[in-house]
């Protein structure tokens, strides 16, 4: 049994075009998710679920399998768990094994770490739980990041057996959220290219 790692990133952002790829120290928005599930070493195999064909070329650059998602799952009304469950249903998500655990990783969540995913593994296996998702400080859900076992993503109800893990990450959506990552001290000394 398998866990694998879902990263949804579709096109046509409308406030900051080509935000999932856009470029912050160089790097695409998208690779900063990438690098947070790879020091994962339970994670076995990391999808991109993208209507876009440029962001899926990037991700398969970057070592992930690129999971080509239809257009009318990929508009503004759509919601996340829609485009989630058609890309566990792809045939290429279990073609290497089954899968057990699905993490849902923000593109344009670029503060996610490894230590985060880690934590809310951890919390999952520990109490067994169906569901692990981040929070801020505040307790107040954030998108950075879902753990979900499998068959709780098809669930038609409320979740259930749920835990959460604290991470006070932002979540970019405008040239304002990369300008305050790039100003950002504890960003921009963990990420920024060194000038020396």
């Amino acid at each position: 049994m398998r866990t694998i790692a879902i990263i949804p990133a579709r096109g046509g952002s409308k406030r900051l075009k080509g935000k999932n790829i856009y470029p912050l120290f160089g790097k695409p928005l998208l690779y900063y998710t990438l690098e947070a599930l790879g020091g994962c070493a339970f994670v076995d195999e990391v999808f991109v679920s993208s209507d876009d064909d440029e962001i899926l070329r990037k991700a398969q650059d970057a070592g992930a399998t690129p999971l080509k998602r239809p257009a009318d799952l990929a508009d503004d009304s759509t919601p996340k768990i829609i485009a989630i469950r058609q890309a566990v249903q792809d045939p290429l998500v279990e073609a290497n094994g089954q899968v057990d655990t699905v993490i849902i990783a923000q593109a344009n969540s670029p503060e996610l770490t490894a230590e985060q995913l880690r934590s809310g593994y951890e919390l999952m296996q520990a109490h067994r739980l169906w569901e692990v998702m981040s929070c801020d400080s505040s307790g107040v859900q954030n998108a950075a990041f879902r753990i979900v076992k499998k068959h709780a993503i098809f669930n038609p109800f409320l979740s259930a057996h749920c835990g959460f893990v604290i991470a006070n990450n932002a979540d970019v959506h405008t040239i304002d959220d990369i300008r305050a990552l790039e100003q950002s001290p504890v960003f921009r000394a963990k990420h920024a290219p060194d000038k020396t």
